[in-house]
């Protein structure tokens, strides 16, 4: 029985990373390096440490991990997050929100700390597993396996350190490492202010100028009708080009957004890299920058001169159109605008409304329900009429663009796809555990106004020519600077401005599988087969 003391306190001390601080997003760092990291940990201080020193050494964690996993389940609360933010919140909400649970959190320390009595008890009539020498070399020899396998932002990210860090950066004021130990919402803007696309023109034409990326949500290539969809599908305006084998960065908007407006390629090992986006590179170079967003701002921190966030609105458009209004009438020559829009992402029939295109019948009865065999027409249905919608509202912005004066150009892209039991994995959604060819590949729509296309009949005709080429996200930031004419420091490769550059019909495209690891686009081929 006794020795049973020691496992017990093991497996409550591991509870934490296996279950509240694992890493549980598909893009993030994948969770068996932050559990072999973890592990790694608290093997290191039993073998290391004495008894005494272990089992009192970790017992302010043991509390602390049990604790955090109640907060999860009882009330869904991060701890770690909450402590990192505990300077800004009022003394008094600290002690009504603690008030409850003073009691419960008391008398599981006074347990524990008889418990770890009695592991002390327990090992010191136990001879250790290795000496002292060998349970150092073992310690260094593992440590420096491990370090060759994971990314170096692991080891602040498995617990306990983070655990630890937090502690650190909560008891100075320091905000530098929420970005790590909270990649999917953190708490402060990571983009440096100083940071520079060193981007200059070598002439600046006359007239106005409007740069627009608008990114769409949830939109597979073959919902479009230019890229297969049913016939039922109206066509967008013919004056578009439009690219139907477009390889997303990531399977999930927060990851996949950042990447696709920065000079980073997947694989990287933050979620929201610490530089400037390309709208650094519009605003060196004279351009007035926006950024208007249904969605959280922090999912990419844009750095745009005009932020304008349009909160949780169900239907984008007509919040959209009267915010684009005030912006084409504001007066600034040369705008450089982002929209991040909601487009047909779950509930499929809260993204449509009676005023928008209906191309599939569909009552609606099983949207954002579980989805089978039976269910999938109507679901596809739903979501067809919600892409419908959406391609809409991008045909009206292009004729309000329309009737802007100056060179206008345009690229839309969504973020990412959406899988509808497709293959023998009937997988449905998008970011799931990994990535699949479903929520990957993606449309790309090009236009640019007459004004534009007559001052670069070439550009325009490589880009048309460049359309059924195996294009990547990483391609629409150079394409938009380049349509602009704007030189910019970059430090990728394989990568292309599509008004200049031929591509490649052989080349390998990457998309982010978690933190610091890719696959291929041929590599998601082969698993849908």
């Amino acid at each position: 029985m006794t020795r049973l003391l020691p496992v017990g306190w093991l497996l409550m001390l591991a509870a934490p990373a296996l279950s509240v601080f694992a890493a549980v997003e598909s893009w993030d760092f994948a969770p068996e390096a932050v559990l072999a990291v973890s592990g790694y940990f608290l093997a290191g201080g039993l073998l290391l440490l004495s008894p005494r020193a272990f089992y009192w050494g970790s017992l302010p964690l043991q509390w602390f991990g049990l604790v955090a996993i109640a907060a999860r389940m009882t009330r869904n609360v991060d701890l770690l997050e909450l402590a990192l933010q505990i300077r800004t919140i009022p003394a008094d909400q600290i002690r009504t929100a603690l008030a409850p649970s003073l009691l419960p959190a008391a008398g599981l320390a006074v347990v524990l700390a008889l418990l770890a009595f009695a592991c002390v008890r327990a090992e010191a009539t136990s001879p250790r597993p290795l000496s002292r020498g060998r349970a150092v070399a073992f310690v260094l020899a593992l440590g420096a396996g491990l370090a060759l396998w994971v990314p170096g932002m692991v080891w602040l990210r498995a617990w306990p350190m983070n655990a630890i860090a937090v502690a650190v950066a909560a008891t100075t004021g320091a905000s530098a490492l929420d970005n790590v130990l909270f990649p999917r919402a953190g708490l402060s803007d990571p983009r440096p202010p100083q940071a520079t696309w060193h981007a200059q023109r070598t002439a600046t034409p006359p007239g106005t100028e409007t740069y627009v990326l608008v990114i769409g949500e949830s939109v597979r290539a073959d919902a479009l009708r230019e890229c297969g969809a049913p016939t039922a599908m109206p066509p967008l305006r013919p004056d578009v080009l439009v690219a139907c084998d477009v390889t997303a960065g990531a399977d999930a908007t927060h990851a996949s957004v950042p990447l696709m407006v920065s000079r980073d390629l997947p694989g990287i090992v933050r979620r929201v890299p610490a530089d400037a986006t390309f709208l650094k590179a519009f605003e060196q170079a004279g351009f007035h920058t926006y950024w208007l967003t249904m969605q959280e701002a922090s999912i990419v921190w844009p750095d745009a001169q005009t932020l304008v966030e349009l909160g949780d609105i169900q239907l984008d458009r007509p919040a959209f159109a009267e915010r684009l209004d005030s912006v084409l009438a504001d007066g600034h020559p040369r705008r450089a605008v982002v929209l991040h829009t909601v487009d047909a992402h779950i509930a499929y029939c809260s993204r449509f409304s009676s005023d928008d295109p209906h191309p599939f019948h569909d009552d609606c009865a099983h949207d954002n329900g579980e989805v089978s065999p039976a269910t999938l027409p109507k679901v596809k249905a739903a979501y067809g009429n919600a892409v419908a919608a959406s391609m809409a509202f991008l045909d009206r912005f292009m004729a309000r663009l329309e009737r802007e004066p100056g060179a206008v150009f345009l690229v839309y892209s969504p973020d990412h796809g959406e899988a509808f039991l497709d293959d023998r994995r009937q997988l449905y959604g998008h970011a799931m555990i990994e990535p699949t060819r479903w929520d990957i590949q993606v449309p790309a729509v090009f236009w640019a106004n007459a004004a534009w296309r007559a001052a670069h009949p070439q550009a325009w005709q490589r880009l048309a020519a460049n359309r059924g080429a195996p294009l990547m996200h990483a391609d629409l930031v150079p394409t938009l600077l380049g349509a602009a004419g704007i030189q910019y420091e970059d430090r990728r490769d394989g990568v292309f401005d599509l008004t200049s550059k031929a591509v490649p019909t052989d080349r390998e495209r990457i998309v982010h599988r978690n933190f610091g690891k890719t696959t291929t686009w041929r590599q998601l081929v082969e698993a849908a087969r």
